[in-house]
């Protein structure tokens, strides 16, 4: 059972903040982020960043601690549940661990059809992709050729410089593994956070 309404629901609490402010900060409605927290509707790549920026956690902390077991097991038919859930969005993400302590971030991305991440990102660490289902394509910001991953591919990455993932496919849902040590982040929060600001961009 997902716990990452009830997650954004103490974070906001702790902090003793309502929804309309957190809606005004973030610039998502205050009917979405009410619905998020009673796990009603599905999250957004961009939209779980920007609440782990607005909140300035992980996105690991989402989301509860595990259980005594140091095994974490994801089935393929909750993977399928999961990609069903997310299909109307044109990208979203799961994590597929959920304990703070977690020294990787392994992420399951579905992008639909024709889609692709809005931005570049790089990453602190590096990643390693695999591809479920689909054809990607892994676009590079300084205009090196793009590389096409089929189903069973494997990408490494060092420190994943300046790209971002597209759906290689006009008909068919991507759905991937991404691994990286946390925290992730775009390249330009990367930039903001060292000149001392996080900023929010409005999702176009």
């Amino acid at each position: 059972m997902s716990m990452l309404g009830a997650r954004l629901r103490e974070l906001r609490q702790s902090r003793n903040l309502t929804l309309e402010q957190v809606a005004e900060e973030t610039e998502l409605s205050v009917s979405f982020l009410s619905m998020l927290e009673r796990d009603k509707v599905s999250i957004s790549v961009d939209n779980l960043e920007k609440l782990a920026r607005y909140y300035q956690v992980h996105m690991v902390h989402f989301f509860q601690a595990p259980e005594s077991s140091p095994v974490f097991v994801t089935q393929r038919a909750d993977l399928q549940k999961r990609m069903t859930a997310s299909a109307d969005i044109p990208a979203s993400v799961t994590l597929l661990v959920n304990t703070p302590n977690a020294r990787m971030e392994p992420l399951l991305v579905n992008i639909a059809p024709g889609g692709e991440e809005p931005h570049f990102r790089k990453h602190e660490a590096d990643t390693l992709l695999f591809i479920l289902e689909g054809q990607a394509r892994l676009i590079s910001e300084n205009g090196d050729a793009d590389i096409i991953l089929n189903q069973g591919d494997l990408a490494y990455y060092v420190n994943f410089p300046h790209r971002r993932v597209a759906n290689a496919s006009s008909e068919h849902h991507l759905l991937l593994v991404s691994v990286t040590a946390p925290p992730t982040s775009s390249l330009d929060d990367l930039l903001r956070a060292r000149q001392g600001a996080w900023m929010m961009k409005p999702e176009s």
